[in-house]
């Protein structure tokens, strides 16, 4: 979920020089190209949607609005670049939910309204005052996707890339052909500074709290074996009463993060120092798990100029915008 303004980061990547008419519309608000008529994906008209504990069916564009208004948010910005804002996270929400509809199948229903699906909000459509803005986002893309092949993409987003976006393979070993690491051109000061400190022994805590990351009575040692091309922590070494294990760089933040919350680790771009024997201190930048779409990177690109559909392109190449019946 992002908040953002001038002067700070997120709470939840470049080069294109958006040039021609398409850019120009899309900077002063006017609605974007559709696609063609041919490229067509059918979208379910309805969700069911566990909201608060119970589940609701929601019309699909209802679903996009609430989603859209709690997952991103624009500061003092020009009418045009509010419009864009919420048409670029309108798309990427929308194509989200077609991709994972059916994701809690087993319990019953299609998404959740947490982080692990999206944040839906309904209660935003009545009290944001970008409530009229992205309504008319969503209506002006109703229907538009990215698709990669036959198939809705996986548009993963997140609030801050720090600098450069990761590729899905290192952050979870899976390989998706347009989830991949770019560096984020955008202006100096887009991106958050982190800084958190942790005791060696509440390390050790939150690592055994599960089997897949336990170290045993002792930790010994945490150290960064291998970073990504993002310069993110790939891989750690850890020190335990059995050995070294190696952890995903993301399996660690995760892990400490279930324990302290998720301003904790707010992301794998970190430098790890031991402090003194008993701490360690994380130095960061960027929030979130860095694959997809960074949206302080995409509002910056918008206020420059860019258009949504170059922005699209840009974090998820490969894809293309399609019209969903």
């Amino acid at each position: 979920m992002l908040r953002y303004s001038v002067m700070s980061m997120p709470l939840r990547r470049r080069a294109f020089v958006a040039l021609g008419l398409t850019a120009i519309l899309a900077a002063c608000g006017a609605p974007l190209d559709v696609p063609r008529p041919d490229d067509r994906l059918t979208l379910p008209r309805t969700l069911r949607v566990r909201v608060d504990g119970r589940v609701r069916t929601v019309p699909l564009e209802d679903y996009i609005l609430g989603t859209v208004l709690a997952e991103i948010g624009p500061a003092n910005d020009t009418p045009g670049t509010v419009a864009g804002i919420y048409r670029l996270q309108a798309i990427i929400t929308r194509t989200y939910a077609a991709h994972h509809r059916g994701r809690h199948a087993a319990e019953g229903y299609d998404l959740c309204d947490e982080t692990h699906c999206q944040v839906y909000r309904p209660d935003r459509i009545r009290t944001s005052r970008f409530a009229r803005d992205a309504r008319q986002a969503v209506a002006d893309t109703r229907g538009q996707i990215l698709a990669y092949g036959t198939r809705p993409a996986e548009a993963l987003f997140h609030a801050d890339c720090g600098g450069h976006t990761a590729a899905a393979e290192v952050i979870w070993g899976g390989r998706v052909p347009y989830l991949v690491g770019t560096d984020d051109d955008v202006p100096a000061g887009t991106h958050r500074v982190w800084q958190f400190s942790i005791a060696r022994e509440d390390i050790r805590t939150a690592l055994n709290a599960s089997p897949a990351t336990a170290v045993g009575n002792r930790l010994r040692s945490v150290r960064i074996a291998s970073r990504d091309a993002s310069g993110r922590a790939a891989t750690l070494e850890i020190g335990g009463d059995d050995g070294v294990r190696t952890l995903r760089g993301e399996q660690l933040r995760a892990a400490i993060n279930q324990r302290d919350g998720a301003t904790a680790i707010r992301s794998t771009r970190f430098a790890l120092t031991l402090e003194d024997d008993d701490h360690y201190r994380f130095d960061g930048t960027g929030w979130g798990h860095g694959v997809g779409l960074c949206q302080v990177g995409a509002i910056a690109r918008i206020r420059r100029g860019e258009s949504v559909e170059a922005i699209l392109a840009r974090y998820y190449p490969g894809t293309r915008l399609v019209r969903g019946s």
